[in-house]
């Protein structure tokens, strides 16, 4: 029998908690009183005693232990000290918090989307740049998540709006980089590499939902039209852009934007690409980031031009290309970064050309020598490669011009050169003209 009373009383000022329990077995009786009062913390005090001493007695009253009133008192000291230790010092950490949610995970939560896993993913595989502090998942910015994706109604879970399985393309997104869709990024930071994941999206974060999912269709069905097309948008307003042109192109989006509602979102996380494990794209780079890639892009073109990998040589001078475009539409054209960065393209354009010679894309080395004379009017081997590609086209007059300007402008050092090409290009007119004779010879005989 083991019978338990407690009373507790509470005032303004203090909180008085008096506990006594009485425990009772043969032979042994101990009593045991408690009383706790707390003034803004300064006291504490426990107090176990019967009468002036405690005593055990076994049956046979063989062994007793007596303690004196100072003793259980003592004892009671250095309890009530260890009751306010455990106070001040609380439980330790790894017990007393939760872990911290990641950012991720954070995002969900705050706009409850519903995350369920249908499949389990390979977590084994997530390298340590990857782990959250606490645990969990958290992605470096940058990386890049290549996956599929399925969106439906809950309501029809038979009829998917849009299935990338079917589109036959992985859909790829970059973490850190604004995609237009903000959720999606979160969700995928939420998943590991294999897992296919359930998220439930409440209408208020579908709003410009139906308009992005239209750019991602049509990308996905190869339906993006031309640039500068007579049906863009004339409005600045999305909505009345979508009025103007008759809705999204879409009954089901334009559904959704009439009737808003919730949509499951299905994602099967294929791979990851951390930002340290692949080359960065041009879009995701900084500015001092292309600038410094540009020397580099020239150098690799170079050296695949003299192992004769023209076409990939060529691929490295675009890509140059691309990137002092990039740069250069953040400067204000006539200011002088923006001379600078324009003439910057024309090695880029010379030696491309000469990559579209040696693939004999004629029509190709034309228009980029063009392109380099167009800013350096008197450059020698862009003037050089475009005769020669105007030879091989029989352009002979254009030729015959460019040919003869080079050889005025450097005549100790292009003046065999030149000559050589103009023989060729004599050879090459009088075999023209011989075909035009038997062409017309031709036809007068069938006429006759």
């Amino acid at each position: 029998m083991c019978p338990c009373q407690c009373f507790i009383s509470k005032s303004k000022s203090n909180v008085d908690i008096t506990a006594q329990t009485t425990r009772q077995h043969p032979g042994f009786v101990v009593t045991m009183s408690r009383q706790r009062e707390e003034a803004d913390g300064d006291s504490c005090t426990e107090d176990f005693s019967t009468h002036d001493s405690i005593s055990e007695t076994t049956e046979g009253g063989s062994c007793s232990k007596t303690k004196t009133k100072a003793e259980s008192e003592e004892l009671a000291n250095r309890m009530a000290a260890a009751l306010r230790r455990a106070r001040q010092d609380g439980l330790p950490d790894s017990l007393n918090k939760k872990p911290p949610l990641s950012a991720a995970l954070a995002y969900l939560a705050k706009h409850n989307i519903k995350k369920r896993i249908l499949h389990v993913g390979n977590a084994s595989k997530m390298p340590a740049e990857c782990s959250a502090p606490g645990g969990g998942i958290a992605y470096p910015k940058l990386t890049k998540f290549i996956f599929d994706y399925r969106i439906r109604d809950p309501d029809t879970p038979e009829e998917f709006l849009d299935d990338t399985k079917k589109y036959g393309k992985y859909m790829e997104l970059y973490c850190g980089k604004d995609f237009q869709i903000e959720f999606w990024e979160y969700c995928l930071q939420t998943m590991v590499i294999g897992e296919v994941a359930s998220f439930m999206v409440p209408p208020r974060q579908l709003i410009s939902f139906p308009a992005v999912n239209k750019k991602l269709r049509d990308y996905m069905l190869d339906k993006t039209g031309p640039r500068g097309s007579s049906n863009a948008p004339k409005h600045s307003c999305a909505f009345m852009s979508l009025q103007a042109q008759g809705g999204l192109g879409y009954a089901d989006l334009d559904d959704l934007i009439t009737n808003p509602r919730m949509l499951e979102f299905i994602f099967d996380l294929h791979s990851v690409v951390l930002p340290n494990e692949a080359k960065k794209e041009s879009w995701v780079m900084t500015a001092e980031e292309k600038a410094e890639a540009i020397p580099n892009l020239r150098t690799e073109g170079n050296e695949l031009y003299a192992s004769g990998h023209w076409f990939e040589a060529a691929a490295k001078y675009e890509e140059a290309l691309n990137l002092i475009e990039q740069l250069a539409l953040s400067e204000k054209p006539g200011d002088a970064e923006y001379i600078r960065l324009d003439n910057m393209r024309v090695p880029f354009y010379v030696n491309m050309a000469q990559c579209q010679f040696k693939l004999k894309d004629y029509y190709g080395a034309i228009r980029s020598t063009t392109e380099a004379l167009s800013r350096d009017k008197d450059n020698l081997k862009a003037l050089f490669r475009r005769a020669q590609a105007y030879s091989a086209t029989s352009d002979v007059d254009l030729a015959e011009a460019d040919f003869l300007r080079v050889k005025q402008l450097a005549p100790d050092t292009m003046a065999v050169s030149v000559d050589r090409e103009l023989a060729h290009l004599a050879n090459i007119c009088r075999e023209c003209k011989k075909q035009e004779r038997r062409l017309l010879a031709g036809k007068l005989f069938t006429q006759s």
